[in-house]
């Protein structure tokens, strides 16, 4: 991050990618069966497109005159988005903020230093504030208010796209509605007026009035934040309500980090507080009678979990559909193979249906800046987008770009779009389509060396994605040598020579089907290549 997590209300916690840490990380439950999300299919896989809400729209306002809320998007760039066969937008950071965090973050010293990093020429006007410091669950003006999202909404639909906002549950701006209202007091966690004998309380941690600043357990105080109290029952009906105004408005919620809000995660932090003030932990968790009673209104809305810590499995077994899989995009970064592959071939179908993969998003790297360029980059994406699962895919991802945009600024440093990068998404994107990649099956495929003198199989990654009607196999070569290697397919149909055709180079090869059964297909791979041969 270019800040401290201390200095930001939207900190977040850095996994780890040793191959220790993958103990903690169990399976996934499935709640229901994979619910469709788009014109393409199901949980099994689907592609979600990330978009920054007001940088693109001040993005799209220098380049197209009549555009004055999201409402105005050009047909031609929601055309462009659903040529790339993406299942949902994610329009994030839409909500309304508020005067307080937007003054903080034009003024506090350490923000303008990492601003400036960032964007070397920005501006005060530049500054628009986090988008994680909400004031209230209603669509912001600059954004044309609910009435422009739901227009967005709708031509998305069109297209056969979904729409996703965020929630934040927890924490709210300092100055969000709730701050004035008297009855809405005990919604926030306050600092105690008596003694518990541990100590004084932490004087950061506390906003004048007496309310404590949002955190989590590894961060200092958000401060542009108020930490809200989920073990007082009427600030859990509240939220309810603000879910239910964010389920009237988009198909999807992205949940800001789900798992803080975990009787046992809530307790670790503000036990003390809470203990201190008379509060007990409630009996039954948040997430679990939040999200059946918002279906019971809404009953197609999707949850995608932000979530860290091995805590992903919790969120799925409450009601997620999604959570991130951070430990995966981890193991990347690190370019350990053995934890890498070791990690992919010991998940279950079921866990990678129902998890977030990415490369990049708002809180990463550039996937060009964090893997070194666009070989290693791309490489990583295939390793991501080809799994079952969730497809989280960033704003200017395909163009290449390895300029980040820092939340609080309306834009990023400009950059040239990397033209090798763009054609390579234009052909993963395309093969994505096949059913194959949505309502498909999954098997990991153990590569096998050629012969005795080669030993390249410890470079590779493979598995096959496969329905009744097609079979494809994805090899990656996530190393910067050659490999060679023989993949076991046991499906490969009928006898003698059968076609193989392979969609990154579009080349076709005529092969044995026993010896693909037997032996295995021979595949060569260069530096961080792949492919993905249809047989």
């Amino acid at each position: 991050s270019e800040m401290t997590q201390a200095s930001l209300s939207d900190g977040r916690a850095v996994g780890v990618s040793d191959s220790g840490a993958m103990s903690s990380q169990t399976e996934k439950s499935a709640t229901a069966a994979p619910k469709v999300v788009g014109k393409r299919g199901t949980a099994a896989g689907f592609t979600l497109y990330e978009v920054s809400s007001r940088a693109w729209l001040y993005e799209l306002k220098e380049n197209y005159p009549d555009v004055k809320t999201v409402a105005d998007v050009p047909d031609e760039v929601l055309d462009r988005i659903a040529d790339q066969n993406v299942d949902m937008v994610w329009l994030q950071g839409a909500f309304k903020l508020g005067d307080f965090g937007l003054e903080l973050d034009r003024t506090e010293t350490s923000r303008n230093d990492a601003y400036r990093k960032a964007l070397p020429d920005f501006s005060k006007e530049d500054v628009i504030g986090s988008p994680y410091a909400i004031v209230e669950y209603v669509v912001s003006d600059e954004l044309g208010g609910d009435a422009a999202m739901k227009t967005f909404r709708k031509r998305c639909a069109d297209r056969g796209m979904k729409l996703m906002l965020d929630f934040v549950p927890n924490h709210m701006a300092v100055d969000c509605v709730w701050a004035s209202q008297p009855e809405a007091a005990d919604f926030f966690v306050r600092k105690p007026n008596k003694d518990d004998g541990k100590g004084p309380w932490p004087a950061d941690m506390y906003l004048p009035d007496g309310r404590a600043h949002g955190t989590d357990p590894y961060c200092g105080a958000w401060p542009d934040t108020a930490q809200l109290n989920y073990f007082n029952p009427e600030l859990r009906k509240a939220q309810v309500a603000n879910l239910k105004r964010v389920a009237a408005l988009a198909d999807a919620m992205r949940v800001d980090m789900a798992m803080l809000l975990l009787n046992k995660v809530h307790e670790d932090v503000w036990g003390r507080e809470l203990h201190a003030n008379g509060w007990k932990k409630p009996e039954t968790e948040f997430w679990e009678d939040a999200i059946r009673d918002v279906r019971a209104e809404f009953p197609g809305t999707v949850f995608m979990a932000e979530v860290y810590w091995g805590l992903d499995a919790e969120l799925a077994k409450l009601g997620f559909d999604y959570t991130y899989d951070k430990y995966l995009y981890d193991h990347l970064v690190s370019g350990h193979m053995d934890n890498l592959r070791g990690y992919i071939c010991n998940r279950s179908e079921d866990f990678l249906r129902h998890s977030t993969h990415f490369v990049e998003n708002h809180d990463e790297p550039r996937a060009m800046e964090e893997f070194g360029g666009p070989y290693r980059a791309n490489a990583a994406a295939a390793i991501s987008f080809l799994l079952p699962g969730l497809r989280l895919m960033f704003h200017q991802q395909w163009e290449g770009c390895a300029r980040r945009l820092d939340v609080h600024l309306r834009r990023a440093a400009k950059f040239e779009p990397d033209e090798g990068t763009a054609r390579y998404y234009d052909k993963l994107n395309s093969i994505l389509a096949h059913d194959a990649f949505h309502n498909g099956n999954w098997s990991y495929v153990h590569a096998q060396h050629p012969t005795d003198g080669e030993h390249g199989g410890w470079r590779v990654v493979a598995w096959r994605m496969y329905t009744s009607e097609e079979r494809f196999l994805v090899v990656v070569n996530y190393t910067d040598g050659d490999a060679a290697v023989r993949l076991q397919l046991p499906d490969a149909p009928g006898n003698g020579e059968i076609s193989v055709e392979e969609f990154m180079s579009g080349k076709s090869y005529e092969r044995d089907a026993n010896e693909m059964r037997v032996r295995g297909l021979l595949v060569v791979l260069r530096a961080w290549g792949v492919q993905v041969f249809k047989y």
